[in-house]
């Protein structure tokens, strides 16, 4: 047995996964020296954190996951490839069948440690702050695997408290007789500050972009999370009216004016007629200026994912994109469709038509007829031509006909490879930088025609996307009507634009339920999910009420019939997950439980 548990280890940590911070081809191949682990001695060498820390950088820095990558992370529901099927819950999108967290049928887990109530990460993390300093080697050298570790756990506990809102603070490596086991969960504030304190380390520690090892980590990564952290933990406490919010939107401003002054740009292939769509589909982000922290596989090593085959080949997972997105993508002219000359209302819901003068990336996102078609046709219910694959027909679905374009690798070769696909994974890129500094400076009051033009307007050039005027905002009567009717509240006109540009960027990079929650709109959940306006002569043998289900203006309803009330509700407890029942057994200082979800 013995002997199995080192072969395992070796290989977790021998194949632990090809990550760049910049630029740089990876070095993760020195194996740890198995008959140290485990024992004191383990702690010697700088080798030896180098090697701890290879093991941590894969949990975090999923990308698509790997091998099959089919597994269902909890408590989302979703698939292991996270930063494209996320946004599932949120309504950006719809799946074959209904999901459980948007749906508010999710149940209270039971299990310890499950329903991502699970510290064993952090206890890893622990593990290294606890023992580190053994190693002979100079302090900046121990401090700069310390910085990695203090940007894992940042990372870690945000997401945690982003889940549950409360939680225990843990700084040791728990055993069983550690009295933190039965400690009750610390406040959101105060861990959120010692979030924020250890980042702060990690950044001063980090080296600066280039001159990092080789796949590591560097500063700007570390200052693009705080920057995420403090532009959800700013308004996520204006909107639901907890104090010092602006300090943390503060936070994010400033680490985002520090990436603005690293040399990175929005990137555009050239050559190309749809550059944000080629974003997504490349196995390498080498020198590209725009990308951060990405993920890249490698073939020869066996570390691949079998990502592209399941997505592009065959939409194995059934996802697709829904009505109301589409609606909030604007004209050519800058216009939304609500007062857009160049948009006929009649043509809502036609693919064919819809598409027509609106916004490069809606075409370059969702799928026309016929557009990213696939290589090979040998796959039932893949492609897209001459029509969408809805529901009432077999093969796999798009079932709401919106079929998703971005991220779309059109390479037989990779789907060949099966489980090695080598499709790359941006995680942090610059473009979601420049988002965060134009919404922290419109919620702290200052976004000037300077910062737009910095942010939003350098994002949509890209595309070739008219400009943002702060002087002269346009109208949107119908999203207005939305945020007041689901949310309770409008944005000003500037804020409403800044948001819908982030929707329309970022969709299905794993945001929008983020986004939802912390401006305390998962209201918008409850807007019926519809899709494309049916036509009977381009679908002559499916039956309306029996093969497929319309609503009253004749928009594919995926729902109607598997939802009570045809639609998703939200609930205001769903803003944060329950803790497990058996963990609240085990240690009632955890209660309350989260509120509106029962504890026992």
């Amino acid at each position: 047995m013995k002997q199995l548990r080192h072969k395992y280890i070796l290989i977790v940590l021998s194949l632990a996964g090809l990550f760049i911070g910049s630029c740089k081809k990876d070095d993760f191949t020195t194996r740890l020296p198995l008959d140290r682990l485990g024992d004191n001695n383990f702690w010697a060498t700088e080798n030896d954190l180098r090697l701890y820390n290879n093991a941590i950088y894969p949990i975090y820095i999923t990308g698509f996951g790997t091998g099959f990558a089919d597994g269902t992370l909890q408590p989302w529901g979703v698939n292991a490839s996270k930063i494209v099927y996320g946004d599932v819950i949120s309504d950006n999108m719809a799946s074959v069948n209904f999901m459980a967290v948007p749906a508010n049928t999710y149940n209270v887990p039971t299990s310890s440690g499950s329903g991502g109530w699970n510290f064993s990460d952090i206890r890893r993390l622990n593990i290294f702050i606890n023992n580190y300093q053994k190693v002979n080697a100079s302090d900046a050298v121990k401090n700069l695997y310390l910085g990695e570790v203090y940007f894992f756990k940042a990372w870690d506990y945000f997401e945690k408290v982003k889940l549950f809102g409360d939680v225990p603070w843990l700084n040791t490596e728990l055993n069983v007789t550690s009295p933190e086991l039965k400690a009750p969960r610390t406040p959101r504030a105060e861990v959120m500050d010692s979030v924020m304190d250890i980042l702060d380390k990690a950044i001063g520690w980090l080296p600066n972009k280039g001159s990092e090892q080789a796949g590591r980590i560097n500063k700007n990564a570390a200052l693009h999370l705080k920057a995420r952290i403090g532009l959800h933990e700013g308004t996520f406490r204006k909107y639901h009216n907890l104090p010092n919010g602006e300090k943390f939107l503060r936070y994010a401003a400033d680490a985002c004016e520090k990436i603005m002054a690293a040399g990175y740009s929005i990137y555009k292939y050239t050559g190309v007629t749809d550059p944000y769509n080629k974003f997504f589909a490349q196995y390498s982000y080498s020198g590209n200026t725009e990308v951060i922290l990405w993920r890249e596989y490698s073939e020869t090593l066996q570390m691949g994912s079998a990502f592209s085959r399941y997505y592009t080949q065959n939409l194995r997972h059934q996802i697709s994109l829904t009505r109301n997105l589409i609606d909030e993508y604007l004209c050519t002219d800058g216009l939304p469709i609500s007062t857009s000359p160049l948009f006929n209302s009649a043509d809502r819901g036609l693919i064919t038509k819809e598409f027509t003068n609106r916004d490069p990336r809606l075409a370059q996102t969702v799928a026309q007829y016929g557009t990213y078609q696939n290589s090979s046709t040998a796959v039932q219910g893949s492609n897209n031509a001459p029509k969408p694959n809805i529901p009432g027909l077999s093969g796999n679905k798009a079932v709401t006909g919106y079929r998703m374009a971005k991220w779309f690798l059109n390479d037989p070769v990779d789907w060949n490879r099966i489980t090695n696909g080598m499709q790359a994974t941006p995680v942090f890129r610059y473009a979601e930088t420049l988002l965060i500094y134009a919404e922290a400076k419109a919620e702290l009051g200052e976004a000037s025609q300077t910062v737009i033009d910095q942010t939003i307007n350098a994002i949509r050039a890209r595309v070739g996307m008219p400009a943002l005027q702060v002087a002269n905002v346009p109208n949107d009567p119908e999203l207005d009507a939305a945020y007041s009717q689901y949310c309770g509240y409008t944005p000003s006109p500037l804020l409403r634009e800044i948001r819908r540009e982030r929707r329309i960027e970022m969709v299905a990079e794993d945001t929008r339920w983020d986004d939802l929650m912390r401006w305390k709109a998962g209201k918008f959940l409850n807007i019926p999910v519809l899709g494309m306006k049916f036509v009977q002569s381009e679908y002559p043998t499916l039956r309306i009420g029996t093969d497929i289900y319309l609503n009253e203006n004749g928009y594919i309803e995926p729902y109607q019939k598997t939802l009570p009330g045809r639609n998703r509700v939200f609930n205001d407890r769903q803003y944060l997950f329950p803790i497990p029942l058996e963990d609240l057994l085990l240690n009632p200082n955890l209660k309350p439980q989260n509120p509106g979800w029962p504890d026992k």
